[in-house]
């Protein structure tokens, strides 16, 4: 299990590079008339996992901290409520900045 001081850094990195690169996306819309697709899309969406893993424990450790056996579980049946909400509200930041760029 990873110590939650490294998956709090391991969000700040994420929230960081997320942002950055969704203003250097906004920049080169704005200034120099282009964007990337994908990356209107993906980068917010990394910003907003980032601020979950700051917030709040891995989901693999919220189900541990609960007492559940997670030995037969893997991939999204791993993911808690909490964390299928932070992963929709990310997946919709992502398409709401990429219908913000492309309707400017």
């Amino acid at each position: 299990m990873v110590p939650r001081w490294k998956q709090r850094l391991g969000g700040v990195f994420m929230f960081l590079l997320g942002g950055a690169a969704t203003g250097w996306t906004w920049y080169t819309a704005l200034n120099k008339g282009y964007y990337y697709t994908k990356a209107s899309m993906l980068f917010p969406a990394f910003c907003i996992l980032g601020i979950g893993l700051i917030v709040f424990p891995g989901y693999k450790e919220e189900r541990l901290a609960r007492g559940e056996d997670i030995s037969q579980l893997s991939g999204s049946q791993l993911l808690t409520p909490r964390w299928w909400v932070i992963l929709v509200i990310s997946l919709v930041v992502g398409f709401g900045n990429f219908l913000l760029l492309s309707t400017r």
